[in-house]
């Protein structure tokens, strides 16, 4: 290895500085968020949405919490527009800024769509690969004063959390995201996450995957 590859190969664990916030004192202090794994999120265009909940609504009980499988034929059916050819154009991107290498290849493992009613929670997991993330393709209408609270607290609003390291004094290791129909996160596999259950009316409905990584 020439000392060009071995300085790529490293790069990918020094961290880019980022500040997450500032105070208001006359000379300020700023406060830099600069480790641990990084969540990306984007937006899925409006065709793939429509595209799986085509598919999976009439396969989907309409009454108990479910998960199907996606076959690999519906995954890449849709030529150009598939869903795999999406997911792994926006696992390159993540690879790409994340660990500096636009050159690594993405294999998807699996997909599946998970249906989630009131009071149906996904307890803390991690999942196997490298790389995972979510989709969501329907969220319900949540029931006033739930959105309030926080995770700690008993929010029942049917967030997505992301935990890292527990409780440790002066380390922020929490972090939650409403649903949103057509928003997209990519996530390192190993990252703890769940889904909290919500209070209201409708259907929570996501895609899930693994992938690995091939450098």
């Amino acid at each position: 290895m020439d000392d060009r590859e071995k300085l790529i190969r490293l790069s990918k664990y020094e961290a880019r500085d980022a500040i997450l916030f500032r105070d208001d004192a006359p000379v300020p202090m700023e406060f830099h968020s600069t480790f641990g794994p990084l969540i990306a999120k984007t937006c899925v265009p409006s065709h793939l949405i429509d595209h799986v909940n085509d598919h999976v609504s009439a396969q989907l009980p309409t009454d108990v919490g479910s998960e199907l499988l996606l076959s690999e034929e519906f995954c890449r059916s849709g030529g150009d527009d598939s869903l795999q050819l999406w997911l792994m154009g926006q696992l390159r991107r993540y690879v790409k800024q994340v660990e500096r290498n636009d050159q690594a290849g993405i294999e998807i493992d699996q997909c599946w769509v998970v249906n989630q009613y009131a009071d149906t929670a996904s307890p803390m997991h991690f999942h196997s690969g490298d790389l995972s993330g979510v989709m969501y393709l329907t969220v319900p209408e949540i029931a006033p004063g739930q959105e309030q609270k926080n995770y700690i607290s008993g929010r029942k609003a049917g967030y997505i959390n992301f935990l890292i390291g527990g409780k440790q004094r002066f380390s922020r290791s929490l972090v939650s995201f409403q649903p949103v129909v057509a928003d997209f996160f990519v996530f390192p596999a190993w990252l703890l996450h769940g889904a909290e259950p919500f209070q209201g009316t409708g259907v929570r409905r996501s895609l899930a995957f693994n992938a690995r990584v091939i450098d």
